[in-house]
């Protein structure tokens, strides 16, 4: 448990340095977002396949239909999470997509058999109470197309994280088959991007202009997707094998926080001019936030009140 603990919460402290960092380059560098991204994946990719090593290429997780299919969610994702970016900040974005966490847990209850601890489910309404309070305060205009792309977003990665539990690659004992999947998964995932790239109406014109492949731009993805992107995503696969679905859903409800304190402490150092922060969104995300504690707290079988006992999860007495 201890190990999945810090493998987790190594892989929200990277997530939310690889917001603010990309947020801070693609604002005072000028970077083509899309550009920016796709070379970020494709070097992380190619970076943990050189690591990996072996002396045939990975075409065990190439030719697995699972990982075309993860590399398809991430992409769907960061699409859906993106697009709700024009309307709401990363922390009301994240705090509204912690819907992913009660969803998770009756996903798995209902998918792999892992019956929710007993009282979880507490903290599941806190974290509904808290989302549901930042909702009705959005303009009544953006409310129907954020619940349902957000909802979708939290459908992504709950599959995501299910089918990465269940990988055989991502089961592996050996590091270098899980790093050489994750690699895969990263190019998979570019090649998606690249294919939408290219069949979108849009692209390119005017409001969707061709990228300049300058070295500034080729260095800085490539640095970015090889020291910070890649052993993220190395991580994230690791911390599901860990922890299971459910809690690596519940953790990364902390990850606006932690992308938050990123963006304010490079606001505070002058590499942003403007800071998203509000006391109000950050009441509620810290509400969301509790509740997400109760119910990892219950998963982990600790007792409030004191004293009486409490029933275990199938998760937790799995040792995931």
């Amino acid at each position: 448990m201890r190990k999945a603990f810090f493998v987790t919460a190594g892989a929200i402290v990277s997530w939310g340095a690889v917001s603010a960092l990309s947020r801070v380059l693609l604002l005072r560098l000028d970077l083509d977002p899309w550009a920016f991204s796709f070379l970020q994946l494709c070097a992380g990719g190619v970076a943990l396949m050189l690591i990996a090593g072996g002396k045939s290429p990975p075409l065990a997780s190439l030719g697995r239909p699972t990982t075309w299919i993860l590399g398809a969610l991430r992409v769907l994702s960061a699409a859906l999470y993106t697009t709700v970016l024009g309307w709401l900040s990363v922390l009301e974005a994240g705090t509204i997509g912690a819907v992913s966490v009660p969803l998770a847990a009756l996903c798995v209850w209902l998918i792999l058999g892992r019956r929710p601890a007993r009282r979880e489910w507490f903290g599941h309404l806190i974290i509904l109470g808290g989302i549901l309070t930042l909702f009705v305060h959005l303009d009544a205009p953006i409310q129907a197309p954020v619940a349902g792309l957000l909802g979708l977003n939290a459908v992504a990665i709950v599959t995501l994280s299910i089918l990465a539990e269940r990988h055989p690659d991502n089961l592996s004992d050996e590091p270098g088959v899980r790093l050489r999947f994750t690699g895969a998964v990263l190019l998979v995932t570019a090649l998606f991007f690249l294919t939408l790239r290219i069949l979108s109406p849009g692209a390119p014109d005017a409001a969707w202009p061709e990228p300049t492949w300058d070295l500034q731009l080729i260095a800085i993805s490539a640095a970015v997707g090889i020291f910070l992107r890649a052993p993220s995503m190395v991580l994230s696969f690791w911390a599901i094998r860990l922890a299971g679905t459910q809690n690596y859903t519940a953790a990364i409800a902390f990850l606006p926080l932690t992308g938050m304190a990123f963006e304010e402490a490079a606001f505070a150092a002058g590499f942003l001019a403007v800071s998203r922060f509000e006391f109000a969104t950050l009441a509620i995300a810290l509400c969301v936030g509790s509740g997400t504690l109760l119910v990892l707290a219950a998963r982990a079988g600790w007792r409030w009140p004191p004293g009486v006992p409490e029933r275990r999860s199938a998760e937790t007495q799995s040792g995931s």
